[in-house]
């Protein structure tokens, strides 16, 4: 009997039309005193509406309207793929489109969702909720609430919005707006977004993480905080595992136990910072309480060895240092820290105040943040402003200065030494008593030459061996002896003050 009134009503209601609901078995099927053209059905009540099922305990079923009510123990299943499970739900057919209230589970085989109401489109078969939910799985300890969010069940995606919370064995996320899919494990963020690994903290505007191989993907500005140090870039790649990171656009690592930072548009770094590569305006800063050390080039390689601490820096093309008024180009730099040594090679030229050095190579120590004795190979010379057209020269084949706090002491010239340096007098003139008169100059060679400085100012020189001297007044100079050989003067080639904030 009860076979037959499902057989008439469905008969009666659904007109033999494929695209309608099916009520596919109740314990009890009456029609609706309040309500007309409406199926009461009670009693493990199952509804099927294309591939979509729907069950509950009892329903009313507004025929007219193709709407369904559905009361205890609801649940839908769709296409074997999609189920979810509430107190009361509210169906319609001809949108396909279903209100999900009170105690709101939606299940598959490794996601359950939690919420207190949700509403699922099976034509678009996207869920989505505005109230909260939490999301938790059934193989790992991951643990997601938001206030609002949407499933895309058909390419196994979440999309979460409004204060996003993730919780995982390996990671914790806040974010306002994530991007979760689950069939590759990656977690794409599309506002602020902070990740708080083991020993790092990561925060970015954009990005992505792929959480099976901790690859980090981040741009629109994105930062590191690990323990001591500070990573910056507007673009940046990163593996928390492997500790490997390449750094795109005004990149900025700043080690504070090391008192140094990097500065380049191109970073890459391997484990522990044992070694860090700059391309592109490469820059370090070495600070230290009364100065700081400046780095420059088209290419820098750190290396730190972690067992003895040791670090090198190697400097390629186009080269700048810059500390306490001490300024150097050359083409390529070598600094070891063990040794305090910094070698400068490829025609090395520095300048302190109004004096030029310069050789084919130079090494000088390095160490407290100063400079301190430097020796200078082949083709040396030394070269000081006395105006625009006159410069007093040290030339040899081999220098060695002495600098306290990178101002010269001292220089001593070996082997074919020789200098031309002109020689003045205080005017007599009363209304220009501080302006020096140029007298002549005089040009000496010898083989051991030593000059001392006091205030910037050569204070004395000193011929150790026996000295050939030439004198010559000033007006009878000819303009081809006002140079020695090797003689360049490249102050345009300065490089300018440099910020080192």
């Amino acid at each position: 009997m009860l076979f037959l009134c499902i057989v008439c009503l469905g008969q009666n209601t659904f007109a033999q039309n494929d695209n309608a609901i099916e009520l596919v078995f109740a314990k009890n099927v009456t029609n609706s005193i309040k309500h007309e053209n409406t199926t009461v059905a009670k009693g493990n009540v199952e509804f099927k509406h294309g591939t979509t099922r729907l069950f509950c305990d009892s329903a009313l079923y507004f025929r007219d309207k193709d709407l369904i009510h559905a009361y205890g123990k609801v649940q839908i299943n769709q296409a074997d793929t999609v189920n979810l499970y509430c107190d009361s739900l509210k169906y319609d057919g001809k949108t396909k489109i279903s209100k999900l209230i009170s105690n709101v589970r939606f299940r598959d085989k490794e996601y359950l969702l939690l919420t207190d109401s949700l509403e699922y489109n099976s034509n678009s078969s996207i869920g989505k909720y505005k109230n909260w939910a939490t999301i938790t799985t059934v193989n790992s300890d991951l643990t997601l609430t938001s206030k609002k969010g949407y499933y895309y069940s058909t390419n196994k995606t979440f999309f979460f919005k409004d204060s996003v919370h993730v919780t995982d064995e390996k990671y914790e996320l806040f974010s306002d707006t994530l991007e979760f899919r689950t069939l590759e494990e990656s977690a794409h963020f599309h506002g602020p977004t902070t990740i708080l690994l083991d020993s790092s903290t990561v925060e970015c505007s954009r990005g992505n993480y792929f959480t099976k191989t901790d690859d980090v993907q981040l741009w629109n500005g994105a930062t590191i905080l690990e323990p001591g140090r500070r990573f910056y870039a507007d673009s940046l790649i990163f593996n928390q595992t492997k500790d490997i990171g390449e750094g795109f656009c005004n990149v900025n690592l700043y080690d504070s136990t090391e008192q140094v930072k990097f500065l380049s548009d191109y970073l890459y770094k391997i484990k522990n910072n044992e070694q860090i590569i700059l391309k592109e305006n490469a820059r370090i800063l070495n600070y230290s309480e009364k100065d700081t050390l400046y780095l420059g080039g088209d290419t820098i390689t750190y290396y730190q060895d972690t067992l003895t601490e040791n670090k090198k820096t190697v400097i390629e093309n186009n080269v700048v240092i810059y500390n306490q008024g001490l300024f150097v180009r050359c083409d390529s730099a070598y600094y070891s820290e063990p040794d305090s040594i910094l070698k400068l090679h490829k025609s090395p030229i520095i300048w302190n105040e109004n004096r030029q050095l310069y050789a084919d190579s130079i090494l000088s120590a390095y160490y407290d943040n100063k400079f301190h004795n430097m020796e200078l190979f082949e083709n040396a010379m030394i070269i000081s402003e006395f105006d625009s057209t006159h410069y007093d020269q040290v030339k040899g084949k081999y220098m060695k200065a002495k600098l306290d706090s990178s101002n010269i002491e001292q220089i001593r010239v070996e082997t074919n030494a020789q200098t031309l340096y002109f020689v003045s007098e205080e005017s007599k003139d009363t209304l220009t008593p501080d302006k020096k008169v140029l007298m002549g100059m005089n040009k000496v060679d010898c083989n051991i030459i030593v000059l001392r400085f006091l205030e910037q100012e050569i204070n004395s020189i000193a011929f150790l061996d026996i000295p050939t001297s030439v004198f010559t007044p000033i007006e009878q100079v000819k303009p081809k002896d006002l140079y020695l050989k090797g003689f360049k003067w490249e102050i345009d080639k300065k490089p300018s003050p440099i910020l080192t904030d």
